[in-house]
């Protein structure tokens, strides 16, 4: 699949992918994300701690869905590989379980893509890196998806940045119509209701960058994840999904964001 061709302003206008990579303590950032990062920090202190809580809980759900027995991971939005033994990638997490694990990370940035394929090399090739837009499976990942054998896919802090109701709705029924029995999708969500005047404030900051976001509620996030049944615990902060000690004693307002797994009705959980 060829790349797309990079924006004119790429380097001049801050990019979620980079500004997630600074805020996750990373090097993959320029001074338009370290600018922004600034004014958010300034609002909110506890942002570093979210993304870390989010990138965190990418790897543990990793080993979840190994050990329920899914071989193919489809990671959307995966961003920027992570440099730190503290932050394990997605495709190592589900390798620490089984080797015999296939992840595609897709991103819709060309240079993100280009460090995903050549960071996140996988055991015996079962590890991909494709450069497709999420919200047209249609044109880019229909080839990606063996439609014979269940998926396991990580929508991660990627549905807030399709602010649009009606097309995130669509993107997640386009991929509950495509995936086959046994498959499962897990999706994190920023959240107003932890944050409520810090987060408007923060997303009037992100729309004048250019960067719009949409926070949802509680209500709203089940609402995209209908009408697959979700695993317990159910829709609930990032940190709690998992009864983690390095997640679970952290304060649920340091997550500002809702996670939750939602099955395929063929496997009820």
């Amino acid at each position: 699949m060829s790349a797309s061709p990079l924006p004119d302003d790429w380097a001049t206008a801050p990019s979620g992918a980079r500004l997630y990579d600074f805020l996750c303590g990373g090097k993959n950032h320029l001074r338009a994300e370290r600018m922004l990062g600034k004014e958010l920090l300034e609002r909110a202190r506890w942002l570093p701690r979210a993304a870390k809580i989010n990138r965190a809980h990418g790897a543990l759900i990793a080993q979840y869905f190994v050990r329920q027995g899914l071989r193919l991971i489809l990671d959307l939005g995966c961003g920027y590989p992570s440099l730190s033994n503290a932050q394990r990638n997605v495709y190592e997490a589900a390798a620490s379980i089984s080797a015999g694990v296939t992840v595609v990370h897709v991103d819709h940035d060309p240079v993100v893509a280009a460090h995903a394929r050549a960071l996140l090399t996988g055991p015996e090739g079962h590890t991909r890196a494709v450069c497709a837009d999420v919200r047209k499976l249609d044109q880019s990942l229909v080839p990606e998806l063996d439609p014979t054998r269940p998926w396991g896919v990580l929508l991660h802090d990627v549905l807030p940045w399709i602010p649009n109701d009606l097309e995130a709705h669509n993107l997640l029924a386009d991929l509950r119509d495509r995936l086959p029995p046994g498959s499962a999708i897990s999706i994190t969500h920023l959240t107003a209701d932890m944050h409520p005047g810090e987060m408007e404030a923060l997303a009037a900051i992100y729309e004048e960058a250019g960067l719009p976001v949409r926070p949802r509620t509680r209500d709203q996030i089940r609402e995209l994840l209908a009408p697959w049944p979700l695993a317990e615990p159910g829709l609930v902060p990032t940190n709690r999904w998992f009864d983690d000690r390095l997640l679970s004693h952290i304060q649920d307002e340091r997550s500002a964001a809702y996670a939750a797994v939602a099955w395929h009705p063929s496997e009820p959980r």
